[in-house]
């Protein structure tokens, strides 16, 4: 929980702190060019960059040695007081070093990177670290079962929490359990019970098992099935975790960076060609936007506004009751190869995709990444079956199982029981190979409707 998201942040800072420091070299480099100093010559950088390689590695082991990052929760002036600290003894190896420096112009460019890194490290934060501290870390909706005094004191240790990205939603009696879970929204659910009545919640445990919500419980067990046990702390509190998702925060960190690479990249390289392109043609050949925008569901039913280039009539989903009888997949969804909402633009870029690009656009707000189960309509959610709406417990993606698989032309049951063997197996590994999958599907157009 906390942990790990404490963790991500001491080693994104340490990163961080390390590049700073790379950035103070050169730019002594460059101070050193303003001074003149007669009978010695600034030659290439090239040539000084030896002692940024002794420079590195010696921040690199004493800024962890001196806890700079053991509680990245400190206050600023706090850890600006271990980095002094920390900075002051690697001067002190750095000024033993002069005795083995005899040229005037690496001194002053070893003086220069220690005024700079250390100006550079602390007003990283004074003034940007709380703002970038948590940028890529999701925020996590919190619902607590239980009540009195432990309940409210837990309330008020998640809300002390919120720069770790932990939302509490409120603090619910056992009778309320289930209509807030069946409502949405819910990332958490944190058990207050006594050991006596822990039998009491199974079903409302079972319930989150069933859904993907990651189940925490202060004390005890209960009966599962596939939800991994975990044993985690917050400020004290023993939590015992039942989770059917992934919870490795740091590997789900990786992801959103490589989300938010590629999908820079990929809008980078298709918004001047097949992006213009298709706006071009879209806006030529029928009225209307450019871009169709629709509700689908999210994260654990979280409702976002999804983006897509309109491929039917302006007026489409007016129209979709009167064509019920033309839908050629079970279950609750709607899709069909002789669709009249259609135009004939829209029937070329559904065929290799391209509708879709837009999507990239809600991968960089995190609305969606680029793999996971396709977002549904809220409607058809409303349709699921209690075991289908496990598929809404991982972010949506623009590219799944289901669309190396066949896409439309898997049934309704077999493309739910695929997106939970994802959820199930999910790994860094996966997402790749299925993003190299895609490619060829794309490209083929197999079972676009």
């Amino acid at each position: 929980m906390i942990d790990q998201r404490k963790r991500i942040f001491a080693v994104n800072l340490w990163i961080f702190d390390l590049v700073l420091t790379a950035a103070s070299f050169l730019l002594a480099y460059r101070a050193r060019l303003l001074f003149e100093l007669e009978g010695h010559t600034v030659m290439p950088v090239q040539v000084y960059l030896w002692l940024l390689a002794i420079i590195l590695p010696t921040w690199a082991v004493l800024l962890p040695l001196f806890q700079v990052y053991s509680e990245p929760g400190l206050p600023p002036f706090a850890q600006i007081i271990r980095l002094s600290k920390a900075i002051g003894f690697a001067w002190l190896v750095m000024a033993a070093m002069q005795f083995f420096i005899s040229d005037a112009s690496n001194r002053l460019i070893v003086l220069f990177t220690l005024v700079i890194n250390y100006v550079l490290l602390v007003s990283y934060r004074v003034v940007l670290l709380k703002m970038t501290k948590h940028a890529a870390l999701d925020v996590c909706h919190v619902a607590i079962v239980g009540k009195g005094t432990a309940a409210q004191e837990f309330a008020r240790t998640i809300e002390k929490q919120s720069a770790w990205g932990l939302k509490l939603i409120g603090v619910f009696e056992q009778s309320e359990a289930r209509s807030v879970l069946e409502a949405g929204g819910v990332d958490e659910l944190i058990l207050m019970v006594g050991h006596e009545s822990l039998d009491e919640f199974t079903e409302t445990l079972l319930l989150c098992e069933e859904l993907g919500i990651t189940a925490r419980v202060v004390l005890n067990f209960f009966p599962h099935s596939i939800a991994r046990m975990e044993l985690h702390q917050l400020d004290g509190f023993p939590l015992l975790s039942f989770s059917t998702t992934p919870t490795n925060e740091a590997l789900l960190f990786v992801r959103r960076i490589l989300d938010v690479v590629l999908a820079s990249v990929l809008l980078t390289v298709l918004v001047p060609t097949v992006m213009l392109v298709t706006a071009i043609l879209i806006k030529v050949t029928s009225p209307g936007p450019v871009l169709f925008k629709q509700k689908r569901c999210g994260r654990n039913g979280r409702v976002f506004e999804m983006y897509k280039f309109r491929s039917m009539v302006d007026n489409a989903e007016q129209h979709r009751v009167e064509l019920e009888t033309l839908n050629e997949m079970d279950g609750p969804v709607f899709k069909s190869s002789h669709d009249p909402r259609v135009t004939s633009i829209g029937k070329l870029i559904r065929r290799f995709s391209i509708d879709e690009f837009p999507q990239f656009y809600n991968v960089l707000r995190g609305d969606m990444s680029l793999v996971g189960p396709r977002p549904p309509l809220p409607q058809e959610v409303a349709r699921y079956e209690r075991w289908q709406r496990r598929r809404l417990s991982m972010k949506p993606g623009m590219t799944c199982l289901w669309q190396i698989s066949g896409r439309n032309e898997v049934s309704f049951e077999d493309w739910m029981k695929l997106d939970l063997t994802y959820i199930d197996n999910w790994s860094l590994l996966l997402d790749l190979k299925i993003l190299l999958k895609t490619v060829p599907v794309v490209l083929l157009g197999r079972g676009a409707k």
